[in-house]
């Protein structure tokens, strides 16, 4: 948690500190209950696919998952065997209360990704020099 702490704090001076505390709550709503299995499953395959393709494996992550939970065959052949093994092992029969859980879980940690992703775009470009500005690539 030492890790969310420390991207938090970097965040205030671009976010504000109102921001910030906001988005730790949504970040405490999204930890909460990580005992549940499915949850580190479904976390070890985002972190998967970021490691795999960047930000763009939020999106492919998510799709994986959606398809398991629609009982179509995913496309994970990029994912850590173990880990593959394990997201279709405890999402693909979920009963659909646990489906409903899963989405309404997957809905606030894009949303709390997304708004990360926006901190450091902020971030980025709050700390380019004027002088770059007026060049072209």
């Amino acid at each position: 948690m030492d890790i969310l702490k420390d991207l938090l704090n970097s965040l205030v001076p671009i976010l504000g500190q109102t921001a910030v505390d906001a988005l730790a709550d949504n970040l405490k709503d999204v930890t909460a209950g990580m005992d549940e299995g499915w949850k580190k499953t479904v976390l070890s395959l985002l972190t998967n696919a970021v490691e795999q393709f960047g930000p763009e494996g939020i999106q492919i992550a998510l799709t994986a998952i959606t398809d398991l939970m629609d009982n179509k065959p995913p496309k994970i052949d990029w994912a850590d065997l173990e880990v593959a093994s394990d997201i279709v092992a405890k999402l693909q029969n979920a009963e659909a209360d646990k489906k409903s859980a899963v989405n309404d879980w997957l809905a606030k940690i894009s949303d709390v990704l997304g708004k990360i992703i926006q901190g450091i775009i902020k971030g980025l470009m709050a700390t380019k020099k004027p002088a770059e500005e007026g060049e072209q690539t």
